[in-house]
């Protein structure tokens, strides 16, 4: 089921109080299009779907997501939030003319926080069959100087190419190199700022200190 449902409903404002309560904020770079577009991600964290819903709802872009079918075979109740398998491919081009965003992992598997592998053509496919624009999504999900995780979110456009070996060629570079800025950033920045270029659009949990922070602030005798 991919229609919309008042369990889809729950499960997405679930997803999203989780990333709020877990992460202590979702940071991003770049511009979303207007209408429905593909996201076309690495795949490094267990995080990232979870990092795209809550910022295309916070966007308010309903979403979809293209899942290996085993891993949705054994998931089923994904398909309440959109989420189709990789053997309905039909699917995903009927749900972006209904005006939904599709979100796509081309590296094809959960892999380490590394340079991207190889990708797959669907982004691509997707995105030239549905007329749509193609985004490259770089995400890195890391601790730093506080005690939860933040996400940084890198959004580049992917021009169409007009074969789709040679889009998917121009987005491997792209995120390719999207992420080795993101990561050359996050070698140098202060771990206890958010990098330079980002805005927060989710916002999360503060960490410990923080909180400890405020408290003792917001004290009367505190010199």
């Amino acid at each position: 089921m991919t229609e919309p449902s008042l369990l889809g409903g729950l499960l997405r404002t679930g997803f999203d109080r989780m990333v709020r309560r877990e992460l202590r904020g979702v940071y991003l770079r770049g511009g979303l299009p207007v209408g429905p577009f593909v996201w076309a991600a690495n795949h490094h964290s267990w995080w990232d779907p979870f990092v795209a819903s809550a910022v295309l709802r916070r966007a308010g872009r309903p979403a979809c997501l293209l899942m290996l079918q085993e891993n949705l075979d054994r998931y089923r109740f994904f398909r309440h939030a959109g989420v189709f398998g990789s053997a309905e491919l039909a699917t995903g081009l009927r749900l972006l003319a209904r005006g939904r965003t599709l979100v796509i992992y081309p590296e094809g598997e959960l892999r380490p926080a590394a340079p991207p592998g190889p990708l797959s053509p669907g982004a691509a496919w997707y995105a030239e069959r549905a007329g749509l624009p193609l985004l490259s999504v770089a995400v890195r999900v890391v601790l730093r100087g506080h005690d939860r995780p933040e996400a940084y979110v890198s959004c580049t456009a992917v021009p169409g190419k007009g074969r789709v070996a040679d889009t998917t060629e121009l987005l491997a570079e792209t995120l390719a190199e999207d992420l080795a800025n993101l990561d050359g950033q996050l070698a140098v920045a202060d771990p206890r700022t958010p990098l330079a270029g980002f805005r927060r659009v989710v916002a999360g949990r503060a960490g410990r200190d923080e909180r400890i922070d405020r408290l003792t602030g917001a004290l009367p005798w505190r010199s």
